[in-house]
């Protein structure tokens, strides 16, 4: 599970981590401090596998000039306007016929492209119609033999029928964009309901499985504590004695570990700036960085990020990401970037340029003790998602940004 979390390839000749406002071993965008830096607004944004639409946009290769648009808008407005212009003004029936087919490439446009489709196919109609209708070019072109006045009103008809047909193909596609935006928050939310409740039954099962091992672990500490008096140092058996103390001292940390997952303990909720957060994960893994040679960048606005919640916790969620990213990333180095934004809701956003998380390790990738190729015990992701939605926030993963993004998302403190 924490595999994916952090996978980041490729070196980038960093042989520890660089520091451009004074703190040693990480790269730093803080434009408080004066340094370049990117603001929120010109990172690229996840939206998903790309980039997010505005509501109610229509899909790519909707424009004027789309197959669809020259087969069903131009090419007819073409064939009636020459039929119009070779048709002898004596077939009277011929022209009204016509003149009616032209409002089915302006409907068909406003269908398409919406309010701008179905004016210009109104104007181009209007353009093409007017020379024929009130035009006299001998035997170049015959005149519509119509009056008029009923001309003149077919003309105001076709710009009447291309808006109105336009106004309600766009309302049409923003409220199939709301429904469609809609129905993804209604799977995100039963999604997050399905993992709660299975987190909430495991959590009950953990905390049983670690009381349970706590109770025989503290009797076997004690005994410990007698015995490693009793064998001597330079005893043949104190080798195996230092082992057997070694996987009781791992037995009780698997025991913690498991206890923290399964009753977290309760925020303690005050202003914190998310600034501050970014801040203090960097420091606290430069040195393994160096280790590791990546390379990690911190980009934080000028402004401050407010947020209410537990300071410790929340440097313990982002701590666990980017350590899974260290984990998963192995000798070779790469980068990883932390990035604290604000818009309708803060956000720690850490990205890393390893593989991508492949489809399978994404579905399981918050569930407890999935363990993927980068090892570890595979409840720190667990335990960074019941810290996050103690704190009435989103935990996502995706493949996006430099490879692999994590985004924490929580609400903005009131002012």
């Amino acid at each position: 599970m924490t595999s994916g979390a952090g996978s980041a390839g490729g070196a980038d000749g960093a042989a520890g981590v660089d520091s451009a406002d004074g703190a040693a071993g990480v790269d730093s965008a803080d434009s408080a401090a004066g340094a370049d830096s990117e603001s929120p607004g010109d990172r690229a944004q996840p939206a998903g596998p790309a980039s997010a639409s505005p509501p109610g946009a229509r899909p790519s290769g909707r424009g004027m000039l789309a197959p669809t648009m020259l087969g069903w808008v131009w090419l007819p407005i073409l064939l009636v306007s020459l039929s119009h212009y070779v048709t002898s003004s004596e077939v009277a029936w011929v022209h009204d016929v016509l003149r009616r087919l032209y409002y089915l490439p302006i409907i068909i446009a406003a269908a398409h492209s919406g309010l701008r489709g179905g004016l210009s196919a109104a104007l181009i109609v209007s353009l093409t119609y007017l020379p024929h209708a009130f035009g006299h070019m001998g035997h170049l072109m015959h005149m519509d033999p119509a009056d008029t006045l009923h001309k003149a009103l077919e003309i105001v008809l076709y710009n009447v029928v291309g808006v109105v047909a336009g106004v309600l193909s766009d309302r049409e596609q923003r409220r199939r964009a709301e429904l469609e935006a809609a129905l993804v928050e209604q799977q995100r939310l039963q999604t997050q309901l399905v993992r709660a409740g299975k987190l909430s039954a495991l959590g009950e099962l953990v905390a049983g499985v670690a009381h349970e091992i706590k109770n025989p672990l503290h009797a076997l500490k004690g005994t410990a504590e007698i015995v490693d008096a009793v064998i001597p140092k330079d005893a043949e058996e104190r080798r195996l004695w230092e082992l057997h103390r070694a996987e009781l001292e791992r037995l009780e940390r698997v025991s913690e570990r498991f206890s923290s997952f399964a009753r977290p303990s309760v925020p303690e909720l005050t202003r914190t700036d998310l600034r501050e957060v970014g801040r203090s994960v960097t420091e606290l893994v430069m040195a393994d960085a160096k280790k590791r040679n990546v390379r990690v960048k911190l980009e934080v606005p000028g402004a401050a990020v407010m947020v209410l919640g537990d300071r410790d916790q929340l440097i313990q969620v982002v701590f666990n990401i980017v350590l899974n990213a260290f984990r998963a990333v192995g000798s070779e180095g790469g980068r990883v970037e932390v990035c604290v934004r604000s818009g309708k809701q803060a956000e720690i956003v850490i990205e890393n340029d390893g593989p991508e998380i492949s489809d399978a390790d994404l579905e399981r990738l918050f569930d407890p003790f999935h363990v993927g190729p980068g090892g570890g015990s595979g409840l720190g992701l667990s335990i960074s998602s019941r810290i996050v939605e103690q704190h009435s926030g989103t935990l996502t993963a995706e493949n996006a940004g430099l490879a692999v993004r994590f985004t924490v998302g929580l609400p903005l403190a009131a002012t």
